[in-house]
């Protein structure tokens, strides 16, 4: 039996991090609760890009069964840069070779559809909104 079925866990915070972990409890059968402060899920602007490794954030996603939804809000070609002078002289070039088993090296998918493909993967009412950690107390 897996050990986190019908298990109750609380999530502070609706973050990438625990968005992802709601959703894989949730795929093993935990009752999750995700305490956010922000009063909706559209209250403000997500912020700037992440990059995704394929050690970590891609794994997470992987697993999360959620590469579909991620390959299709992505932002192909973003993890690539290079740095140039007025005259062209290349400085630094980050530019990655593709291939049939790796379309991409580190892509970069914006925060505000990370968010809403996390969202939208997990089940109705996980998030309880406009929710402020204060403190924790011992239970004896």
């Amino acid at each position: 039996m897996n050990p986190i079925h019908h298990k109750s866990i609380a999530i502070i915070g609706g973050g990438p991090g625990g968005l992802t972990l709601a959703r894989l409890l949730q795929m093993n059968g935990a009752n999750v609760k995700i305490y956010e402060r922000d009063v909706n899920r559209q209250v403000r602007v997500q912020g700037a890009t992440l990059d995704l490794h394929d050690d970590s954030g891609l794994k997470a996603l992987r697993a999360a069964g959620l590469m579909d939804a991620f390959k299709a809000n992505y932002r192909p070609g973003a993890d690539q840069m290079k740095v140039l002078d007025k005259n062209a002289t290349i400085y630094l070039d980050e530019s990655f070779a593709t291939n049939e088993e790796n379309d991409f090296s580190r892509p970069e998918i914006d925060r505000g559809p990370l968010r809403e493909i996390l969202l939208d993967s997990l089940q109705p009412d996980t998030v309880v909104w406009d929710s402020q950690f204060l403190s924790l107390q011992p239970v004896s």
